[in-house]
């Protein structure tokens, strides 16, 4: 028995580095791609007309339209926009341009489940505001 806890307590130090050794390279750069797609819908106001979370409002659900319909058709509306049903053309603006790729990153891990609305650099820091909940899509 004792032999047992003396194993116990001598991996406790082990088991604090493993805790304590930042994210991977990779799962940094992807939270960085998600934070700078989530911050160029908010500087754009997409809220404004698909809703606080995106998912649908006086304008259909980004999550949605990135779940059902091809990449293509994204970058088409966000880029030369569909006056006919009100949604403008975003193609002069550099932060939509340069972004659009992070933008679409968002929006498909939102729609998949895979993080809920809000700063994804918060949830991963989880520091996630109160009230937050995961994707229900």
């Amino acid at each position: 028995m004792k032999g047992a806890m003396l194993r116990c307590l001598a991996a406790i130090p082990a088991i604090m580095y493993v805790l304590a050794v930042p994210a991977s390279r990779a799962e940094t750069d992807q939270v960085a791609e998600l934070r700078r797609g989530w911050a160029a819908l908010r500087a754009m106001d997409c809220a404004r007309c698909h809703g606080r979370e995106l998912d649908g409002w006086a304008a259909p659900s980004l999550l949605a339209a990135v779940r059902d319909s091809p990449r293509e058709r994204f970058n088409r509306l966000v880029l030369d926009g569909d006056m006919a049903r009100g949604m403008p053309p975003y193609r002069s603006q550099a932060v939509v341009t340069t972004q659009i790729d992070a933008m679409y990153a968002y929006l498909l891990a939102r729609a998949l489940g895979e993080i809920g609305p809000g700063d994804p650099g918060a949830a991963a820091r989880g520091t996630q505001p109160q009230g937050s909940k995961p994707a229900q899509d």
